[in-house]
């Protein structure tokens, strides 16, 4: 199966405001509860007024990441009949998400994968196949997975804390140059994930 992932379906993306907005919520709440709570990043993060907060989570993409380019991961689910060793967890984030917010992004991921597939693989890094297995999952299996704290949910670029200096750092300056750029590189980088692993 070939997975498309184009450069015009990322600029459609990009551009609706409206689609964006709940990736942009979560990745307020994700921003304020993991960088903003880490030691290494809390001076740079401190630093950072409410408009430069604001750049940082206004990301076509969802700051976590959850796998959804492995049908290896999902494919087993719900009964749990897949698992993956837990990552190694770096200092900065050693504590998992939330189960409220767990269950938000879930929730919005199943949501994409029935309506929105598009839009699932570009802000997700979401494959056809991952999507098509998450679509038929009922509410009470994305219940359970987030009560399990799927260890595979996780702060993206998770052990490159650079790749997080060089985000806040982009985002205390005025000019949204430097921000685009790295919001560019973030789907470039989604896009090569899930292409890397299309069945």
């Amino acid at each position: 199966m070939t997975e498309t992932y184009n450069y015009e379906m990322a600029q459609t993306w990009a551009s609706d405001e409206a689609l964006r907005a709940p990736i942009m919520e979560l990745n307020a709440e994700i921003l304020a509860t993991r960088i903003g709570a880490a030691p290494d990043f809390r001076g740079q993060w401190s630093a950072l007024d409410g408009a430069a907060r604001q750049r940082l989570a206004h990301c076509p993409f969802l700051l976590v990441d959850a796998g959804f380019a492995r049908l290896q991961l999902w494919g087993g689910l719900p009964d749990m009949g897949v698992h993956e060793a837990s990552p190694p967890r770096s200092p900065q984030a050693s504590t998992p998400l939330s189960t409220p917010l767990l269950r938000r992004v879930l929730l919005l991921a199943w949501h994409m994968a029935r309506s929105n597939r598009a839009g699932a693989r570009v802000a997700l890094g979401m494959s056809a196949s991952c999507a098509s297995v998450l679509a038929d999952y009922r509410l009470a299996d994305l219940e359970a997975l987030a009560e399990r704290r799927p260890a595979w949910i996780r702060l993206r670029w998770e052990q490159q804390a650079g790749v997080w200096r060089a985000w806040l750092s982009a985002a205390a300056q005025p000019s949204p140059r430097g921000i685009e750029r790295l919001q560019l590189w973030g789907l470039q980088t989604l896009a090569a994930e899930v292409r890397r692993r299309a069945d």
